[in-house]
């Protein structure tokens, strides 16, 4: 079975899951049909595994209507040399409305999986008027034909809120590489709270420096963002750390010296860096959104929370006891084991495929 991948955000989550997705269904063969976004791996294609073929796609990120003809026509184009494949999975929204309307132009809309990674509707760093924009769009786009596979449970009911009917397949990774069980660390030590991601507004960078100033009088409590972004500027308080981009490894090693996961996201589909972190047997303090919500079993492995005034007394418990910080570790270890493993996510598509190719 050949499989077409299109996706425009070829960076952060998406290209980790695309990365995950391909490496664990090794028996179908591959094509990635990408955009470039600035933190695109330069060396990306040598984290994949062989076999593998790229194909440049002429995309923005951006809503721009002379430049998106031109990225369909482009899509198009590429569709059309590519001749014989037996499924297209689109990944992210602009992959998904353009895909989606190209394929029903090439008459092959029956063999079409869209997966959003955090639909563009949920964002809420955009008008009122914008989200109900791009709900019409996911209308319109849905009409055109293909499946649409959220990536958590949460995600689909988003979409079936607004009569587009979707299925999910949860996000999984590979567990093995993350460093688990923790090491046993001195409790006079310094308390790491950390979050992985792209400094974006999505990850809503202003509350994670919020919370970090309520903490500066404790000097044994050190905020740690690993990643980049343009919002950099927003993380000015004394005790938090940025580390820049870092290699999967790097990560890894970075999940491993933390104590306590935190999301300030205000949007998600189904964070990977939330499961790379319960993999890592770190107890979870996330923002109520769609995505963080099925990570959580409250007061198992970690808490959702609201407010300021409720991340806060969060913390502060969890700093304060190092056996309910272990005890909710070991439990997401768990939890990650049973629902976000690598094997299930690859099982869940793989049925899929064969579904829509029958």
């Amino acid at each position: 079975m050949k499989i077409v991948h299109i996706v425009e955000s070829f960076a952060g989550g998406v290209f980790e899951f695309l990365l995950e997705l391909t490496n664990g269904v090794t028996e179908y063969e591959h094509v990635i049909v990408h955009g470039r976004r600035e933190n695109t791996p330069l060396d990306f294609s040598s984290q994949f595994r062989q076999g593998i073929q790229f194909i440049p796609w002429k995309v923005g990120r951006e809503i721009h209507f002379k430049n998106d003809i031109i990225a369909f026509h482009d899509l198009c184009r590429i569709l059309r040399l590519l001749e014989h494949y037996d499924i297209v999975h689109l990944h992210s929204s602009k992959a998904g409305f353009l895909g989606r309307m190209a394929n029903a132009l090439l008459c092959n809309n029956k063999r079409v999986i869209y997966t959003s990674h955090g639909a563009s509707f949920l964002r809420k760093d955009v008008s009122a008027i914008k989200r109900k924009f791009f709900i019409v769009l996911e209308q319109i786009a849905h009409c055109a034909g293909g499946k649409v596979i959220a990536c958590s449970a949460s995600e689909a009911k988003e979409f079936c809120r607004y009569y587009i009917n979707a299925g999910y397949v949860s996000n999984g990774i590979d567990l093995e590489p993350y460093i688990y069980p923790k090491q046993v660390v001195d409790n006079s030590a310094k308390i790491v709270v950390g979050t992985v991601g792209r400094i974006t507004s999505a990850k809503n960078p202003d509350l994670f420096n919020d919370i970090a100033k309520c903490f500066c009088p404790n000097q044994l409590v050190q905020f740690r963002w690993v990643g980049d972004g343009d919002l950099r500027s927003k993380l000015s308080a004394s005790n938090i750390s940025i580390t820049g981009w870092k290699q999967k490894y790097e990560v890894v090693d970075e999940l491993s010296k933390m104590d306590i996961y935190l999301s300030t996201s205000l949007w998600e589909g189904l964070p990977l860096a939330v499961i790379q972190a319960m993999a890592s047997g770190l107890p979870l303090v996330l923002s109520r959104c769609a995505g963080n919500i099925d990570t959580i079993h409250i007061n198992k492995n970690g808490y959702i929370y609201d407010s300021l005034d409720e991340v806060k007394e969060y913390l502060v418990k969890l700093i304060a006891n190092p056996v309910l910080r272990m005890q909710m570790g070991i439990e997401s270890r768990n939890l990650a084991e049973k629902l976000f493993c690598l094997s299930a996510m690859v099982d869940g598509y793989k049925q899929q495929y064969m579904l829509l190719n029958r």
